[in-house]
Parts: structure tokens; sequence; C-alpha cells
């Protein structure tokens, strides 16, 4: 199975990447990607979030190596889909 990090990180777990994106685009690619993350956890704790994406132990090693996979996929999303769905309020 082909994953968005083939290429994309070595060996060792670091990880790396010479593509660039708008703010816009990383804005919306954070979007996909908590609401991914949301998703497959049913986490709401933000402590869970922010912990499984900084770094550990050395430079450019995220402590869990899916949220770089998490945030490949969501780039890609961006630039597939396009923005995420408006949310409508409903009338009450």
């Amino acid at each position: 199975m082909k994953l968005e990090s083939d290429g994309k990180i070595d060996d060792t777990g670091k990880i790396f990447s010479s593509e660039l994106i708008t703010e816009k685009e990383g804005y919306e690619a954070m979007l996909y990607m908590l609401q991914k993350y949301w998703e497959q956890t049913g986490t709401i704790d933000l402590t869970d979030i922010l912990s499984g994406g900084e770094y550990w132990l050395q430079d450019d090693t995220p402590a869990d190596s899916s949220f770089w996979e998490y945030w490949l996929e969501a780039i890609q999303k961006v630039k597939s889909e396009g923005s995420p769905p408006l949310k409508k309020l409903s009338k009450k």
C-alpha cells in the first residue's frame, strides 16, 4: 500500500519535504487533519493531539509518526478537493 509519506520519511524516522503550500492551504489542511484525527480516535483532548504531533528525542522525528501521514493526506485532500465544506447553522 502506497503511503503519502513514501519518499518523505527516512529509515531513522526523520521527516522531510521540499513541497511548499500557501498559508490558506496549510490552514485548510490543519482542519482536515484535525477532523480525521477526531473521527479515528474520538478524542477531543487537545493534549493528545498536540503531544502526538510534537518532535520526540531528536529533530524532525514526530512522537507519533502517523501524524506526518495525517498531515500529508490532509495536504493532498486540500489540493484535490479544495476547502472543507462550509458548516450551516440550523434555525431553531
